[in-house]
């Protein structure tokens, strides 16, 4: 099994058997991955459609749209959670992956930071936890401010997020943002698709893979529906 085409990581028989339920893991979330870039794409396609109707007065096409016009005619909740949602299973993907190969967390880590580090600091900063609520020593007051612009935005014909970065001024001080996030969903998926997926991904079973004479018990816990717990 190729796990990375363009770093040609691979996993032998011996281990594509062994690792069935990491493999289902995986392509659960390439099926998520996959669904949530087609539903951006239908809506960036609907804001192309707007933007060549909406016109500058020299009859240009709206190029960069940060407020109003046509994103106030498209979702941006939506496109706000569908970003954070892909950010996160993405990076889930890639540890997967990277400690499927090297089966050591460091080196799984240093995989994700390797092959998406835009996705991987958005992920910390903005999609897991706002960083203003658990900074970092080394996160500055523009990179706080940064983790609440969670809106997202149209530049030249694709939704990005974290596109838009403070700058604090006060007196002899000019304070931005440590590290660039900015990202488009649409864009991060075809690139990912060469790496993981050009042949499409894995399918998906609800069934679990027994050995020979192999036998395993589980339990299934609904207490929740009871409980008074979120």
């Amino acid at each position: 099994m190729i796990l990375d085409h363009l770093e040609n990581l691979t996993l032998s028989s011996p281990e594509f058997e062994e690792h069935f339920e990491a493999r289902m893991a995986l392509a659960r979330l390439a099926e998520g991955l996959s669904w949530v870039f087609e539903e951006v794409t239908k809506i960036q396609n609907v804001a192309r459609g707007l933007a060549n109707k909406e016109r500058d007065k020299d009859g240009n096409i709206s190029r960069i749209v940060v407020a109003g016009g046509l994103l106030d005619k498209v979702p941006i909740g939506v496109l706000s959670n569908a970003f954070n949602w892909y950010a996160i299973s993405a990076c889930s993907y890639a540890q997967l992956v990277g400690w499927l190969k090297y089966r050591d967390t460091k080196s799984a880590k240093d995989y994700v930071q390797r092959v998406m580090p835009r996705l991987s600091l958005y992920r910390n900063k903005v999609a897991a936890h706002l960083a203003i609520t658990a900074p970092y020593s080394n996160d500055n007051e523009a990179d706080l401010i940064a983790s609440l612009l969670t809106g997202i935005v149209f530049l030249q014909g694709y939704f990005f997020a974290a596109a838009i970065e403070p700058i604090i001024e006060r007196e002899n001080e000019k304070i931005s943002v440590s590290n660039k996030m900015s990202w488009s969903l649409t864009i991060a998926h075809e690139r990912l698709l060469k790496r993981w997926w050009p042949n499409g991904h894995e399918k998906s079973y609800t069934s679990m893979k027994l050995g020979p004479g192999e036998t395993k018990k589980f339990v299934s816990d609904w207490s929740y529906i009871n409980e008074d717990v979120v």
